[in-house]
């Protein structure tokens, strides 16, 4: 189990390192992400900014394996919103990877 939580650890910093690196990370939270924590339906974040300040710190940082059953993939979400864009590769790669891990 500690392996695995290492194994997310690592991918967690890659895929900060490369949100950084193609421009998508922000300083400053964004002000939906408050109304989304209250279960508020009407938030309406970006993909980018999802991962950024919702799945990171409440699925990777906390190392949370979801049961298969429950799971849902995130890479399906993330060539809806990226499409055509190859600069993103190095990034699906690494969502590919992090499902895998979950």
């Amino acid at each position: 189990m500690v392996e695995m939580q290492d194994a997310i650890a690592a991918k967690t910093k890659e895929l900060e390192t490369e949100l950084k690196a193609t421009g998508l990370w922000q300083n400053a939270m964004p002000a939906w992400v408050h109304w989304y924590r209250e279960g508020n339906d009407q938030a309406q974040p970006d993909f980018a900014q999802w991962l950024q300040f919702v799945f990171i710190p409440n699925h990777l940082h906390e190392s949370k394996m979801v049961p298969a059953g429950e799971k849902q993939l995130i890479v399906p979400h993330a060539i809806k919103y990226f499409g055509e864009d190859v600069r993103k590769g190095k990034l699906l790669q690494l969502l590919i990877e992090i499902d895998a891990l979950l």
